[in-house]
């Protein structure tokens, strides 16, 4: 029986990039956004993207993530940035942030 609770959170406005946390498994992450996106669209992603073959994609996985919240004090996660200060240090300077955990970037 797996414990896991894998979130799915849709990144940007393409629909091409999502951010998977609750697993560190790269084929669970890969599986979450298939079913995420067909219960979302009601369509396979190869579908939509009127692809001939299994859409690939680009996974990434990171135990530093870091959330930089948005402009907006009532609506912060608005606008929010995804970051990892290991290689963007600039990024949490005098700058609060939610952070950090682990995840999959998953981009089509």
């Amino acid at each position: 029986m797996s414990t896991e609770k894998i979130t799915v959170q849709e990144m940007g406005e393409d629909s091409d990039m999502w951010l998977i946390t609750g697993t560190t498994d790269a084929h669970s992450a890969d599986e979450a956004v298939r079913d995420w996106f067909e219960n979302a669209t009601g369509e396979t992603i190869e579908a939509f993207q009127d692809a001939d073959d299994l859409v690939e994609f680009t996974i990434r996985f990171r135990k530093d993530w870091h959330w930089l919240p948005g402009n907006d004090p009532l609506n912060p996660m608005d606008e929010a940035a995804l970051v990892y200060p290991n290689e963007e240090p600039w990024a949490l300077s005098n700058i609060p942030s939610i952070g950090p955990f682990s995840g999959f970037l998953v981009q089509a």
